[in-house]
This record gives structure tokens, sequence and C-alpha cells, in this order.
């Protein structure tokens, strides 16, 4: 006879956590921040309420590491390229068809209105737009540089940077009109109209 399978298996700390913040990623995508409900995480992750208790002290925290791990990308360094290829990793990456999705879109958006009205997101939202946006316009202006034009490279960086966020927002309203790749060529059209 063979032995009954433990409903509850232990599993390193790194990934339970990482589950229970998927978890929270998939409430805010499905149901906005009225989703977001220790009830309905725990549910999604299929873990007790002890559980996620245990690895976050407050659902703010949870909050918190969610919005570091949607912008993780955006943050962490990028490897030895040069200046056009870094500004092409960034359209790539922030229109990547693994994120470019309409239930991302609902995460973000829920996000962004609590940014509003949580001191502690709100924090750690503006440190981690300063670095992305800084990265972003170093390597407008070193490319630009490169090909002899003055540019303010802060606003150029900065107007991308709305462009993709406008581009999400008109793809997950108008899906069948608008494409991931015609979201890409719009961006690309615009950082070459500005390198030339």
């Amino acid at each position: 006879m063979s032995e009954k399978k433990p409903a509850y298996q232990r599993k390193p700390i790194r990934q339970r956590r990482q589950e229970l913040i998927d978890a929270g990623i998939q409430c805010l995508g499905k149901g906005g921040m009225s989703a977001f409900t220790i009830d309905k995480i725990c549910k999604q992750a299929g873990v007790s309420r002890g559980l996620i208790n245990h690895h976050f002290k407050t659902k703010n925290e949870l909050l918190l590491c969610i919005y570091a791990t949607m912008t993780d990308y955006l943050v962490k360094d990028q490897p030895a390229i040069s200046p056009r290829q870094q500004v092409s990793a960034f359209i790539e990456g922030s229109l990547d068809e693994r994120t470019f999705q309409k239930s991302n879109l609902r995460a973000w958006l829920s996000i962004w209105g609590e940014v509003a009205t949580n001191p502690a997101l709100k924090s750690l939202h503006e440190k981690r737009y300063a670095i992305y946006k800084n990265r972003l316009a170093t390597s407008i202006a070193f490319a630009a540089k490169t090909n002899h034009v003055k540019i303010d490279e802060v606003v150029v960086a900065r107007q991308l940077i709305a462009l993709i966020d406008g581009l999400w927002l008109e793809y997950c309203l108008h899906s069948k009109e608008y494409s991931l790749t015609s979201a890409k060529i719009d961006c690309y059209q615009f950082i070459e109209s500005k390198l030339r």
C-alpha cells in the first residue's frame, strides 16, 4: 500500500515567497485591489493564512514585494552592450509578450492607483522610477552623442516611458486593432526620430 502524500510540502523560503508574490499579482490582475485580500491570495497560492503571515508581516509588505518584482527588469544592471542596444533592450523588455497582457495591465493599474495613497509604495515607486528613467536617459544620451545629435535625454526618456505606458492601455482597450508588434514599431519609430 502506497503512503499518502502530505497535504503540506515544505519549500525553500525564496520559492514560497515567490509563489505568494505570483499569487498576489494574479489576484490584482483578476480583480484589482478589491481582490487583493489575504484569503484570496492564500487560495490562489494554495496555502494557509498562517503561512502567508509567516512570510510577510503585513499585506502592504507583500504589495511592496510585488511592485519590486514587477519592476525588477527595469532596474537590473544591463550587460555590457552598446547604448543603442540598451535602449532597444528597454523597449523589448517593456513590451515582452510574457508581460504585455491584459491581466498584467490590471495589476499595474491597481498598483499605480495605490501609489497616490500609500506612502511606502510611493517611496519605492519614486526610487525605482528614478533609477530606470536615469538609466534610460544615460543610454539615450550616449546613443545621441554617437549620432552627433543634441537632445534632452531626460525628456526623451520620459516621453518613451509615457509612450510605452500609453501603448499598454491602447492594446488592452483595443486589442483587435493593436498588437505587440505595432507597439514596438511605434516605440522604435519614436526613438529613431529623436536619434536620427
